[in-house]
């Protein structure tokens, strides 16, 4: 952290390795401050558009897609059902359903929903965002942490557990 608002954070991925990340840190509240890359992605942001196809009947073909490439294989799950399908090699996945309300992607560890605002929509496209799939994360947006006893930590909702080896399951 340094005090022109800048900071260098070493990341280091065991498997993935390591490598330092710059970029700008805000202090957002007394405890807390905000993190952000100089490096961003181009397409912070996942987007959709739809359209009602009237020879469509009781299914709906929805297309999945970065900036560059379809998400072949990305398995799609429609309205929070327990079945869904993966894409084709082109992106596109055909579910039968009479309206959406919510579309879940999952593609390489990754999940967002996405609310879909017209429910007769039975076409849609959807562009995912910037998928920062490398092991070593390349950029951080918004990341936010928090002070503790002196010390800053992320924080991501996750706690590193601890267990005792005595009760070890493995040999």
């Amino acid at each position: 952290m340094k005090a022109d608002n800048t900071f260098e954070y070493f990341i280091f991925m065991d498997i993935g390795g390591g490598t330092v990340v710059k970029g700008n840190w805000e202090q957002i509240s007394t405890d807390s401050i905000k993190l952000n890359t100089f490096e961003q992605p181009k397409n912070p942001s996942t987007t959709y558009s739809g359209k009602i196809n009237p020879d469509r009947i009781d299914n709906v073909k929805i297309t999945i897609q970065d900036l560059e490439l379809p998400l072949a294989a990305a398995f799609i799950v429609i309205n929070n059902q327990n079945e869904g399908k993966a894409a084709d090699v082109n992106g596109v996945v055909e579910l039968k359903a009479k309206e959406i309300k919510t579309i879940t992607y999952h593609y390489l560890g990754q999940k967002e929903t996405i609310k879909i605002d017209n429910p007769n929509f039975n076409e849609i496209e959807i562009t995912v965002r910037d998928l920062d799939l490398n092991a070593v994360p390349r950029f951080l947006t918004n990341k936010i942490m928090v002070l503790n006893k002196g010390k800053l930590f992320f924080n991501d909702r996750y706690s590193l557990k601890k267990t005792n080896l005595k009760n070890k399951q493995w040999k």
